[in-house]
């Protein structure tokens, strides 16, 4: 069995922008959103009342993530916090975000609302207070009630991020309040915005046996979530291409905005029940371990001058596409497919593709055709 790797042909009327400048227009174009896309309200709410939220079953509030975006308080830090609100002082803003299910994800003010919530579950003792020494040494239930309701009935001002506000914009509005600590990339971001199905997932995946093989366990010892955001972009154009992601109840269209598709596929995860988290994690293990099978552990790299690039994203989420279209381990095809794939990847179209504006809808359709064509060529 043999494949012409020389043509690829496209089947649909888009046609490839030639003209740089246009698509700069029309990818600019595309980031520029109404005001009425963005909505920021200001909330007031009583410790007693997030409290609540917090341990309400459901989890209205959503304060643990898997990154630290700073060293977690000191037990001075948590009981100056104390003595600040029985003082009456002002706390600095706080930022939540509001998904669609009405909880408050919080973007700045976790270390602050951690320790309040432990001091009210009686975790620590009040110690070496400056102002109030007389409280030091006591726990929530040590106080009196009057003390005790000034802590409860103590109102926090929140800046609530509200649906639609894009992703784009919350990216913004994340990076504005946290640049006095450490900055995060836009995966460490999502997983923060996104806690639920899609991050267990993603976690499960970067962390399986499978992928470490096909990586050659390059992202072990990456604590920047890279690994997580390229399992994600596949899934992305999985789910995309499956014709899964739903916009209102219809099909959803890729508009040249990658980061809406990745929150939109984390969104649609954590709405699957456990058997489709399942069906999709399993899916994604057997891509892995044809991609090891077929390509070995630098199939996800570039040769460039006779030597090996680091693992390229775009080369990770189409032959991942390309692995899940073909038959598990397959000893028939196996000279076929690396012969296939490695064309592919000097092929001067793949490459532009890769390139710039590689997340513009006609660079992806080119890439994803590329590897479709290799599938049918294997498969027919």
């Amino acid at each position: 069995m043999s494949i012409n790797l020389k043509v690829f042909p496209y089947t649909d009327s888009e046609e490839l922008v030639e003209n740089e400048d246009e698509l700069n227009a029309a990818l600019s174009n595309e980031s520029v959103y109404p005001m009425n896309y963005i909505k920021v309200e200001k909330g007031f709410y009583t410790v007693f009342e997030l409290k609540r939220k917090f341990d309400s079953k459901d989890k209205k509030i959503i304060l643990d993530s898997d990154f630290q975006r700073e060293e977690v308080w000191k037990p001075i830090q948590k009981s100056e916090l104390i003595e600040s609100i029985l003082m009456g002082l002002p706390l600095p803003i706080f930022y939540f975000n509001e998904d669609k299910k009405g909880r408050l994800i919080v973007i700045d003010g976790r270390q602050r609302l951690t320790a309040l919530f432990e001091y009210l579950d009686n975790e620590f003792s009040l110690g070496k207070l400056k102002i109030l020494p007389e409280l030091s040494g006591k726990k929530f239930d040590n106080l009196d009630a009057i003390t005790q309701s000034k802590i409860e009935d103590y109102q926090i001002q929140a800046h609530v991020i509200q649906p639609p506000t894009p992703d784009r914009i919350k990216f913004d509005i994340f990076d504005r309040v946290n640049r006095a600590g450490t900055q995060l990339n836009k995966q460490e971001i999502r997983n923060a915005l996104y806690q639920g199905n899609s991050t267990k997932l993603l976690k499960s995946i970067s962390k399986s046996k499978e992928f470490l093989s096909a990586t050659n366990s390059t992202f072990q010892k990456n604590s920047r979530m890279k690994d997580r955001y390229i399992i994600l972009r596949y899934l992305a154009f999985y789910l995309y291409f499956d014709r899964r992601l739903l916009d209102d109840g219809a099909l959803y269209e890729y508009k040249n905005d990658i980061d809406d598709l990745l929150g939109r596929t984390m969104e649609y995860l954590n709405n699957c029940d456990e058997n489709e988290i399942k069906d999709i994690e399993d899916k994604t293990i057997i891509c892995l371990k044809n991609a090891y099978y077929y390509l070995g552990e630098n199939g996800f790299r570039l040769i460039r001058n006779g030597k090996k690039s680091p693992i390229n994203m775009n080369v990770f989420e189409c032959l991942m596409y390309l692995m899940s279209k073909l038959s598990i381990e397959n000893s028939n095809i196996k000279n076929i497919v690396k012969f296939a794939v490695d064309e592919m990847l000097k092929n001067p179209e793949f490459l532009d593709s890769i390139g710039n504006h590689r997340d513009s809808w006609a660079k992806i359709k080119t890439r994803f055709e590329m590897a479709d064509y290799i599938a049918k060529g294997i498969l027919k």
